[in-house]
């Protein structure tokens, strides 16, 4: 049997291989220059030397682009939301369970334990938001951003596998965002038998893990990590956690493992998806440490949440492959679905071709009916890069009609991390909020109208395709 042993370590090698690695050996920070510095690179980049933190590392910007998914993916750039939806189709792979873990090289337990230790990043400057009562100083929080959070169902044994933030509390304790449902499901279950969830946070795997993490769609009777297996196409290795009853990725960098309170608190969010400053509080648990694992040279795998980061990039993966399979599934000619990264989710572009304008139409409902986001859909041909967000506005530019190629819908979910979606009645504790959608038609007219459509055929330079400056320059 072949085990994958991919991890952290082999993608930053074949990251420095195929594309590029910044490595920065001059002393940073963790506090107050490495927020800056990874919002700032758009490279994979590792950090050598942390200040006061003797034996760490920190990584960041792994998977920023198309290049960088397709390194992750093994696939070129310019398929990977196709290939990543067909890779997460084969559905679960294998798992063995291992003793002998590079995670469990080092150990804390009891007094030992202390989340200050361990260079988490405070990842925004602080304001006043006095609506909120909240000042800078609420703000001045690490905050564990780049985890997959693990959890169990106590009746099935099943795990499932969520990104989360996680606020540094004190020593041993942490306050923890969760957005999704199945671990609220496995929180209560455990609640309703008396005892505490118990979690695991891990923190730097091969993106594989991570892009599986952010799947949404049907896994039945298997965990994100089993789908991961199955993306890689080998078994892989787990262990079995030193204090819960939870079992992880072998080769991890560090997992820090504890047990939920069922007890809320307030929970200021300072990072949203929309890439603005308008914090929001809910109710979330705590988890008391009681255990944390590393390599002895561990990496701190890092998502710095601010602007058009990874924060972004890998939550592409939620929506981007699911709408392009519904869209596919209806039978309708898409070529691809991208997120664009600055626009913080809130934008699918679909590139397709369509027979009759009633197709494009179909696709732009789809778009804005999908869960959460994005706010805005657009739709371009195949001759419109929708990577180049030069190109999209071109296309919106000359090819929209205001009066009948662009739509609205109102009333649909949306949930607490936009700032001008409003409560639902009856349901103001839940993330669900009602939200406004709308759809741009930027395609060219369709087959059917071949007259009105070659008007917006685009002008192509004399040589454009046969004559390449690299022939002349050697560049």
């Amino acid at each position: 049997m072949t085990t994958n042993t991919e991890d952290l370590r082999s993608y930053l090698k074949d990251v420095e291989t195929r594309h590029e690695l910044l490595t920065i050996t001059k002393a940073v920070d963790v506090e107050d220059e490495v927020p800056a510095l990874c919002s700032e690179t758009k490279v994979p980049t590792l950090f050598e030397n942390l200040k006061g933190y003797d034996g760490w590392r920190l990584a960041d910007c792994l998977l920023r682009d198309r290049i960088q998914h397709g390194i992750a993916l093994k696939c070129p750039p310019e398929a990977v939301i196709g290939h990543y939806a067909s890779l997460t189709a084969r559905g679960p792979g294998k798992t063995v369970l291992v003793d002998d873990s590079p995670a469990k090289e080092v150990v804390w337990t009891g007094e030992e334990i202390d989340l200050s230790k361990l260079p988490v990043p405070i990842p925004s400057e602080g304001i006043d938001v006095p609506h909120l009562s909240l000042t800078p100083e609420d703000f001045a929080t690490p905050v564990i951003s780049g985890s997959v959070a693990v959890t169990r169902n106590p009746e099935t044994g099943l795990q499932n596998c969520f990104f989360t933030m996680a606020k540094v509390d004190s020593a041993r304790r942490a306050h923890c965002y969760v957005f999704s449902p199945h671990t609220w499901e496995n929180i209560r279950a455990y609640d309703a038998r008396g005892e505490r969830c118990p979690i695991a946070l891990v923190i730097g795997c091969h993106p594989i893990y991570e892009l599986a993490a952010a799947y949404t769609g049907p896994h039945p009777g298997f965990s994100e990590i089993q789908l991961a297996a199955g993306m890689l196409g080998e078994t892989v290795a787990v262990t079995n956690c030193r204090s819960v009853e939870l079992q992880v990725p072998a080769y991890a960098e560090l997992v820090i493992e504890g047990l939920i309170d069922p007890e809320v608190g307030r929970y200021v969010t300072t990072a949203a998806h929309t890439d603005t400053h308008a914090p929001f509080l809910s109710n979330e648990p705590y988890f008391d440490v009681t255990a944390i694992t590393m390599r002895a040279d561990p990496i701190y795998r890092h998502i710095q949440p601010t602007r058009f980061t990874d924060h972004h990039s890998i939550c592409e993966f939620i929506t981007a492959p699911m709408l392009l399979n519904i869209l596919r599934g209806k039978g309708l000619n898409v070529h691809d679905v991208a997120v664009p990264l600055h626009s913080a989710l809130n934008c699918a572009v679909i590139q397709m071709t369509a027979n009759a304008r009633e197709e494009v139409r179909e696709a732009l409902l789809n778009g804005m009916t999908m869960p959460f986001f994005p706010r805005l859909t657009i739709a371009v041909d195949d001759d419109v890069n929708i990577y180049d967000m030069n190109d999209i506005i071109y296309a919106m530019s000359i090819r929209v009609d205001p009066k009948v190629d662009i739509m609205t819908v109102k009333d649909i979910r949306s949930f607490n991390l936009e700032p001008i979606a409003a409560p639902i009645a009856g349901m103001e504790e839940t993330i669900l909020r009602s939200g406004s959608r709308y759809a741009i038609d930027a395609t060219k007219p369709p087959l059917s109208q071949p007259d009105k459509r070659i008007q917006f055929e685009r002008l192509t330079a004399r040589g454009e395709g046969r004559v390449f400056l690299k022939d002349f320059t050697g560049k």
